[in-house]
């Protein structure tokens, strides 16, 4: 399941463009946070996408809009600076091998000023479209028709689809659990929130198949319980 998510869109135009993008690429719901334009004059931008403006859900915060999701990837044409972990980076075409049959939600910020980087630390990975150094800032509708394409491309393609990583949503979320615990209590400062976001990302990025993924569970248990019982 794909969810689009919009956090606070400015532009009735890109709003209705995106969800034409919706009706092309096949995307299952549509988000849209705390809208700053008018979702009515965006329909005359949607042509048959109209569908998915009127279905769209409308939320206050973008909590409420992955809240229920197995897998967030946001977007940001910032990415990759040297010391700054919660912006490494995927490109578009290396996320759908993440996807497989999760319930996933991509996340994009506002035309002006994109997404925070307190709503970035909300998802699991980051994703960067490469462009021009000079000007890497993508019109919002063109970054998601790029992200959407990548997608479709593997969905449509057999052979990609036979390889995508087959992991449960439920093993996902004890690694999370677990690799959390862990950084709660080996954690010192504010310096350290880098450890989480890197192993976070690095397991998940790299975790093929569910017996690995158990194997993992196990190791970060054991780990954490061996943790708990040198403090005892």
């Amino acid at each position: 399941m794909i969810r689009v998510i919009l956090v606070e869109p400015e532009g009735e135009y890109n709003v209705g463009f995106i969800a034409r993008l919706c009706k092309n690429f096949d995307v299952d719901q549509l988000y849209i946070v705390n809208p700053k334009c008018d979702l009515d004059k965006a329909k005359q931008f949607s042509a048959k996408g109209n569908t998915f403006l009127e279905r769209a859900k409308v939320v206050d915060k973008l909590e409420d809009a992955i809240e229920d999701l197995d897998l967030k990837i946001s977007t940001s044409s910032i990415a990759d600076s040297k010391g700054d972990m919660l912006r490494k980076s995927m490109a578009p075409w290396e996320i759908s091998s993440l996807i497989g049959r999760r319930q996933v939600g991509l996340v994009f910020g506002r035309e002006s000023v994109g997404l925070t980087r307190e709503e970035i630390a909300m998802t699991d990975i980051m994703v960067f479209i490469p462009a021009n150094r000079d000007y890497p800032v993508l019109n919002l509708s063109h970054a998601v028709s790029i992200i959407l394409y990548e997608l479709w491309k593997s969905k449509v393609n057999e052979n990609r689809i036979s390889n995508d990583m087959n992991v449960s949503s439920e093993t996902l979320g004890f690694i999370d659990k677990y690799v959390k615990l862990i950084y709660n209590d080996v954690r010192r400062s504010d310096g350290d929130d880098a450890m989480y976001v890197a192993t976070k990302r690095s397991l998940f990025r790299g975790i093929r198949d569910e017996e690995e993924g158990r194997a993992v569970v196990r190791f970060l248990r054991k780990v954490y319980m061996r943790i708990l019982h040198t403090q005892e």
